[in-house]
């Protein structure tokens, strides 16, 4: 009866109904917070599936065997072509002289606002920057169209002069992925710079180096795995913006004539978000598969940027 007694006392103690409470609360979180891990994996195993499963359907077509080779996508032809490598392409160039117009600036200004700028010039950019950052796509292909396709219509006017529509094409694409690109590398750039340990300054300048010497060969090396994450995250945006690009590509399926001059840039031209965007809700058939191919095309690139990026974070000298 002693026994019986004690057990229910200990069992009315409100600190051990406090702790069975907080145990099953620990349990359930545990169990919600699983599901939504699983959900999450789940979901982007089923788009990956899904968009390769339906697209290599295409390859049952035999017009689709130069698909990586070729650059004619004319599916309505008597003998149909499902060339993707002008998307490719156009996608490609966009995106690589958009990062190399955008690593310098953005570590330019990423430098200065952590290591020179007094306190209210920090106060007054990095919001701006962080709310530049959320700006809708819309809106900047928008201004692109009104504002810097005019201008670049006249720029362009001595080098292709015969261009329909000049002004449009990869010089504007790869203009906007610039200005959407620049606010996250710039902010992901001063995150890697601003976890660099005081003490690398306080060693550089203390052996006689100055601020520019500090920087130049103490911080950017010390935080060079940020920053090359940095980078490799504002390829990834830019290879997947669509609507913005779309709205300052302006073009059919298949690219220009006079490939290797310097008029390409500036006529209507064409890439995989584009193709995509423009083209797929009207699509059947092979040319449906098609599309959907290149998706999946994208979403692999995407899918090596983001592992390369992991791969570079972990090679950081400071953890």
């Amino acid at each position: 009866m002693a026994a019986n007694s004690v057990n229910t006392q200990v069992s009315r103690d409100p600190r051990s109904i406090r702790t069975r409470r907080s145990r099953l609360s620990d349990t359930i979180a545990r169990n919600v917070f699983l599901f939504c891990a699983i959900l999450v994996v789940a979901i982007i195993f089923g788009v990956f599936i899904f968009l390769g499963f339906n697209g290599l359907k295409m390859f049952q077509d035999p017009a689709a065997k130069n698909f990586f080779t070729s650059t004619k996508w004319d599916p309505t032809a008597d003998s149909p072509s499902f060339g993707a490598l002008g998307f490719i392409l156009g996608s490609v160039v966009t995106t690589l002289i958009a990062t190399i117009i955008v690593t310098p600036i953005s570590f330019a200004t990423a430098l200065y606002l952590t290591e020179m700028a007094p306190k209210w010039v920090n106060a007054l950019l990095r919001p701006l920057i962080e709310i530049f950052t959320g700006i809708p796509s819309v809106i900047i292909g928008f201004l692109a169209l009104i504002v810097l396709v005019p201008w670049l219509a006249k720029v362009a006017a001595p080098i292709a002069p015969s261009a329909a529509n000049a002004g449009v094409g990869w010089g504007a694409a790869t203009l906007v992925l610039v200005v959407m690109v620049l606010p996250t590398v710039v902010s992901v750039s001063m995150d890697a710079l601003t976890a660099v340990p005081g003490s690398v300054r306080e060693a550089s300048l203390a052996l006689g180096s100055t601020r520019w010497q500090t920087m130049k060969d103490a911080i950017l090396p010390a935080a060079s795995a940020g920053l090359g994450t940095a980078v490799v995250l504002g390829m990834t945006r830019a290879i997947g913006e669509a609507l913005a690009v779309g709205m300052v590509l302006q073009g059919d399926v298949n690219l220009p004539q006079n490939l290797f001059t310097p008029g390409v840039f500036f006529q209507p031209n064409i890439n995989i978000t584009n193709a995509i965007l423009n083209y797929f809700s009207e699509a059947s058939g092979t040319e449906r598969n098609g599309y959907l191919m290149l998706g999946f095309v994208l979403l692999i690139i995407s899918f090596l940027f983001i592992c390369l990026s992991r791969y570079i974070a972990s090679r950081s000298v400071y953890k």
